[in-house]
């Protein structure tokens, strides 16, 4: 807890110190129509996405004319905890599309009586992320089928992450029971665990502060190659992660370069209860202020509304949320199609919260606990969720 508070302090410190400069040409929104305080949810210090959102912050501030706090954490239920305690409005920065995703579908984490499935939904694109298994450079692992019996850095916190990092030993016909499992603090600490050699291989993005670090280390880095064409290899990752995508990555770290991997779209997103007045004043400022905050990290430039365009086209799973469809509308991006879509995802909320009361029924007539880490709750959980289509990427 107290490294927590010492982080949102420190972020708030490099937000106050960003602010400063000549007011926005564009007219800002009324004061009385936005909170006294703007919250943005973020993974934890370290990572890309609050880097990024404290680059953003103190425009924000600065156009919208309210305080804009960033609070990071490395857990997504604390950055969804900060939302329903009114700490903060959206997921600023930091957390894929696959985190949204399994909270939708009450998975990993999300399925304890303490969670269930989230009403949540996209704000905005945020980043393109190459992931991949890291690697150190004197490593004699060449391939995914090289991990068998090696040791992994895992940490607790994302079911997301782990999702992907199964589903690359999944490519490779395995599964965690073919790894030593090493545990680690944070996401940041499983890149430093394999450039000190405590463990052997883990799942990282090319993108992320700490990949950097750790590339200068002696020995170097490398990134195990996932052939694009390996289609029995990539229906076993995506049926994992059908949130994700692959590609060829062009960006990050220089030893991740021109490697096949993973990618894990990352997005702004949030409850769709949370006041979409203001989400709508946010996407609004994503899009027409794009200008004045891309030069404030190297993925800024990655939210420009051309980008959410074609996401919401190509590679979008996750429901809109209403305040960015009604900025969409206003620029003529938005048709019959993507309502009629949009809509579908949305009803399939109402589908998965009868799913989960019938679970939840069935194990307490039962009396199975349900808890997520309880097998038998979980075998009740499957059953009836799986009777509801997943969330998967769309292609317009």
């Amino acid at each position: 807890m107290k490294k927590v508070l010492l982080s949102v302090v420190v972020s708030l410190a490099l937000v106050a110190t960003f602010i400063a400069g000549d007011a926005l040409a564009q007219a800002k929104p009324a004061k009385s129509k936005l909170p006294p305080l703007i919250g943005i949810a973020t993974a934890g210090v370290g990572s890309g996405g609050h880097s990024m959102a404290v680059a953003y912050a103190p425009i924000m501030q600065k156009h919208l004319g309210v305080p804009v706090r960033v609070l990071p954490a490395w857990s997504v239920a604390v950055n969804l905890s900060q939302i329903k305690d009114r700490k903060a409005h959206f997921v600023g920065g930091g957390q894929s599309q696959g985190s949204a995703g399994m909270a939708a579908e009450g998975l990993d984490y999300w399925a304890d009586h303490a969670w269930g499935p989230q009403e949540v939904g996209i704000v905005w694109y945020n980043y393109t992320c190459p992931y991949g298994i890291l690697v150190r450079g004197d490593s004699t692992i060449k391939t995914i089928s090289d991990l068998k019996g090696k040791k992994v850095a895992t940490y607790y916190g994302s079911p997301a992450w782990t999702s992907g990092l199964e589903g690359c030993l999944a490519f490779g016909g395995m599964t965690m029971k073919d790894v030593q499992p090493v545990e680690v603090g944070g996401y940041d600490h499983c890149a430093r665990a394999v450039a000190d050699g405590r463990a052997d291989f883990t799942y990282t993005a090319t993108i992320s502060t700490v990949t950097i670090e750790v590339e200068q280390n002696p020995r170097g880095i490398r990134y195990i190659p996932m052939d694009l064409k390996d289609k029995a290899g990539w229906d076993k990752y995506f049926e994992m992660n059908p949130f994700f995508a692959n590609l060829v990555s062009n960006t990050g770290v220089k030893s991740g370069r021109g490697i096949p991997m993973p990618n894990h779209p990352f997005v702004i997103w949030t409850y769709k209860w949370v006041d979409q007045e203001l989400i709508y004043q946010i996407a609004k400022f994503f899009s027409e202020q794009h200008d004045q905050y891309k030069g404030g990290h190297v993925n800024l430039p990655d939210m420009s509304f051309e980008n959410m365009v074609k996401f919401k086209d190509n590679g979008i799973a996750m429901p809109i949320v209403p305040g960015t469809v009604k900025y969409l509308k206003e620029k003529g991006k938005w048709d019959a199609s993507d309502e009629k879509w949009n809509n579908v995802q949305w009803g399939k909320f109402k589908k998965i919260t009868q799913a989960w009361d019938a679970a939840t029924e069935e194990a307490i007539s039962k009396k199975i606990n349900p808890d997520y880490k309880n097998k038998a709750w979980l075998e009740i959980w499957e059953k009836h969720r799986s009777t509801v289509p997943r969330f998967s990427c769309r292609i317009k």
